[in-house]
């Protein structure tokens, strides 16, 4: 069908505004949409991509949509309404039917039911998610997951999507770096598999932030989509609604701190009108709560919501739902979480002082479609503030203020209308912030921690300062100083909470301090426990016991320590969806998945499941040719001794004859000189003994080594290994000893095959051969980081759906073929 009828299929418009169908209509390349809050910017992205990609089919447009937001709140919004137009073309994938033909729609905002998107890289797919989420995952570093995964998503979301950097003036940092990137990826010379251009939308688009180091400015300028003349008239009644702007009597300063909560309920208690919505919107959380607290207490007990980024989940929807979806009288006290992207319309808005981009925005929410027009329109207020550093103004500067004050001066009394406000332009203060380079993305496609276990900080590049996050949840540990078990799983999304790195600091040194023994817990994959935690760290996710508190249902994320005496101080935890055990180092989940399996069969149903992901995907011949001998050998080194005696030992009389791949459940041990044992060492270093030298011979054994994604361009030993006691001059490593011998393994070698740890040398060895490091490091630097991630993505995802229809009894082409397989690839993986 045309756009025009598809568009109003999806959302039971008429028609879609002129600007819709010629972005829907035009080529797919970066670009700047700067269209007036309100005008449908979200449908015309997500619409424009769907009519192209699956109505028209169209190869030129990329296979996943990513939408990036600055805000929780924004995401919920966007993946309800992207549920709604994929449902009414039924083209929403179900998560059991077949995939393929269907769009898979997901969240990822953490937690461990964020979806298997992964596992389909050849399958069309839409992933909406904050700057937090998304753009750490392109840089790497995903927030919120599972490290091991992390070059999956970063393989994935640096080919064949197209970003979408939705309200931008949000977005800090976030708007460089997302520039950056796109330079790397058109401008960088680095291969990649698909296009992967970026539209960044905003009504207060700031398009010179994109002229970066690597993203310069294109002659003649980005392509901009804009509202035309029949659209400005079809919007008129928007364009012009009317809203007055008032300057409110009340400051905050030094001085009127202690009051000023009390101050601003008793002003929006004279200024709410009845039966409408007044909206308040203050720049800090902690002044939100006080705020709400303070209405409380001057007796608005009914229709009065809290609105802001530290919420888990249900308790965020609960507050949000009345703001969004409710009517008639309510009070609204709310953050910059409500600045952008939520569609809402208040009688009277109240504002504290802002930059003047934020202030256009927040001025959207009032009056937004021009429903008051006839009834003497709507008001707003603004709140000065009188501060005198700028960190008493963050998460602004007082230049912002400076800037913005100035323009409201002269507008007091005046309408702010989008039309008013459209020919007032002010640049915001020079900012001085830091850009990513090539050399540190480069750095950032090894995920090995170093010697002391820890990462490469991104966070510079995420948010800005004070900006950036920290996850928590909560369980009943049984007392608040007892250490959880690994059975404690990893969280859902709905448990966790979103809390500043500087607040959560604050709260860790105090619980830290504390007599009571209560402590924060942090997962260590190295040595598979929970371990107590000391720093903050951005993007990490920390266990809290109910018994220390730090949450209200009603406010959010407080940082108040409970006492272990008081149940009610405690937080009341959420029940865990699942209690999947954390990944670790040495662990192998898929070994232990389904049934007992020989490596002949595993084999086989990893060969169905990559033929499957490659016929969607066009690779060249010799990658495609890599792929497929890396699927083949990529769990060989599993026929070592000590692995195939743990394998039988668990598998007992249900176990097949010949080599094992599969035991088909927990448990088992290996010799204590094992520990830390990667079979696809093993397997990358038998690889190498046979087929050295030959072409493509280095890009297969990295793409066996990294199928699990803890064996990647480095080889070392890591703490607890013993090595060979009896030779201390004897290298090992990951479980291997230097030397030591595969038995033969009929298809794949003749006779005992020698593990040649010498690879793990700095250098050259005697016969001239390079290291590892240097071999892996010029088959990263040959394909480009983001192509070398993208063809790892693809193995693991062919290795984990085939592993997922073992579980169910399925094998071969028939495995990739049956719809459960889908529901059992989520389920396992």
């Amino acid at each position: 069908m045309n756009f025009d009828a598809f568009f109003t299929q999806a959302t039971g418009k008429p028609e879609p505004y002129d600007y819709q169908r010629r972005l829907a209509e035009g080529a797919c390349e970066s670009r700047l949409v700067s269209v007036p809050t309100g005008l449908g910017k979200t449908a015309a992205v997500t619409l424009a991509w769907l009519w192209n990609r699956v109505d028209q089919g169209s190869g030129r447009w990329p296979r996943r949509l990513v939408y990036c937001l600055p805000m929780r709140t924004l995401v919920e919004q966007t993946y309800s309404e992207c549920r709604r137009w994929l449902e009414n073309h039924g083209l929403l994938w179900n998560g059991v039917e077949p995939h393929s033909g269907k769009v898979g729609l997901h969240l990822l905002m953490g937690g461990e039911d964020s979806g298997e998107w992964d596992v389909y890289p050849e399958e069309n797919a839409i992933l909406i998610g904050t700057q937090d989420m998304l753009l750490s995952r392109a840089l790497n570093r995903g927030y919120g997951m599972s490290r091991y995964r992390w070059p999956m998503h970063f393989g994935l979301l640096n080919n064949d999507c197209l970003w979408v950097m939705d309200e931008t003036q949000l977005m800090g940092v976030g708007v460089e770096t997302s520039a950056q990137l796109d330079g790397f990826r058109h401008f960088g010379q680095w291969l990649q598999h698909g296009c992967c251009p970026t539209w960044w939308m905003s009504a207060t688009l700031e398009s010179a932030r994109l002229a970066t180091v690597d993203h310069p400015l294109p002659r003649g300028g980005w392509p901009r989509l804009e509202l035309g003349e029949d659209d400005r008239t079809k919007v008129q009644h928007r364009l012009e609604a009317m809203k007055t702007l008032h300057q409110a009597t009340l400051t905050l300063s030094k001085v009127t701190k202690d009051r000023y909560a009390a101050e601003v309920a008793k002003m929006v208690m004279e200024k709410h009108i009845k039966d409408e919505l007044t909206l308040v919107i203050v720049n800090r959380v902690d002044r939100a709560q006080a705020i709400f607290t303070a209405l409380q207490k001057a007796g608005r007990k009914e229709n009065l919501a809290l609105v802001h980024s530290r919420f888990r989940g249900p308790d965020r929807r609960t507050q949000q739902g009345m703001l969004i979806h409710g009517s008639g009288d309510r009070i609204v006290i709310a953050t910059q979480a409500v600045e952008a992207g939520v569609d809402v319309s208040a009688r009277v808005l109240i504002t504290e002082l802002a930059p003047w981009a934020s202030l256009v925005q927040r001025f959207g929410r009032c009056n937004r479609d021009g429903g008051f027009n006839d009834s003497g329109g709507a008001d707003v207020h603004w709140i000065d503030l009188e501060f005198e550093k700028d960190d008493d103004a963050a998460p602004y500067t007082l230049a912002d203020f400076r800037m913005a004050r100035e323009e409201l001066t002269k507008l007091s009394g005046s309408s702010v209308s989008p039309h008013a406000l459209s020919g007032i332009e002010v640049a915001p203060p020079a900012v001085i912030r830091p850009v990513i380079r090539r050399k540190d993305l480069v750095d950032l496609f090894d995920t090995t921690p170093d010697i002391a276990g820890h990462d490469l900080d991104i966070s510079r590049y995420i948010r800005e300062g004070d900006d950036t996050d920290v996850q928590v949840f909560w369980r009943d540990l049984g007392k608040s100083e007892g250490e959880p078990d690994e059975a404690s799983g990893d969280p859902a999304r709905d448990e966790l909470c979103r809390v500043a790195v500087h607040r959560f600091q604050a709260f860790l040194k105090k619980l830290n301090e504390s007599k009571d023994g209560a402590r924060a817990w942090l997962w260590d994959g190295l040595n598979e426990r929970w371990q107590p935690a000391v720093r903050a760290r951005a993007g990490a996710v920390y266990l809290l016991d109910q018994r220390v508190g730090g949450y209200s249902t009603e406010l959010g994320w407080t940082g108040v320590h409970a006492k272990p005496s008081k149940a009610a101080e405690w937080t009341v935890p959420l029940p865990p969806v699942a209690a999947k055990t954390p990944d670790a180092t040495s662990r192998d989940p898929l070994t232990h998945t389904g049934r007992p399996q020989t490596l002949d069969d595993h084999t086989a149903d990893v060969l169905a499941a990559i033929r499957r992901v490659l016929g969607g995907i066009d690779l060249g011949e010799s990658e495609t040719t890599a792929m497929r001998s890396a699927a083949q050998w990529h769990d060989v080194g599993k026929a070592l001794g000590d692995f195939q005696e743990m394998l039988r030992a668990v598998a007992g009389a249900e176990a097949p004859a010949g080599i094992l791949a599969k035991s088909g459940k927990r448990g088992g041990s290996m010799p204590a000189h094992r520990r830390h044992f990667r079979h696809e060492l093993a397997s990358a270093l038998v690889w190498l003994a046979k087929h050295d030298g030959e072409p493509q011979a280095d890009l297969i054994a990295y793409l066996i080594a990294a199928h699990h994604g803890k064996v990647r361009l480095s080889i070392r030993s890591l703490p607890e290994e013993t090595g060979d006691r009896a030779n201390p001059d004897r290298l090992f490593a990951r479980g291997i000893l230097d030397g030591e011998v595969l038995p033969a393994v009929p298809g794949y070698t003749d006779a005992e095959t020698p593990l040649n740890l010498g690879l793990m040398k700095m250098g050259v060895d005697e016969e001239g051969n390079p290291s590892w490091l240097a071999r892996m490091i010029a088959v990263r630097d040959e394909q480009g980081p983001f192509a070398l991630a993208f063809l790892e993505a693809l193995l693991r995802a062919a290795d984990m759906r085939a592993s997922a229809a073992e579980g169910l009894g399925l094998a071969g082409e028939a495995a990739n073929s049956l719809a459960l397989v889908d529901a059992a690839a989520r389920s396992s993986t």
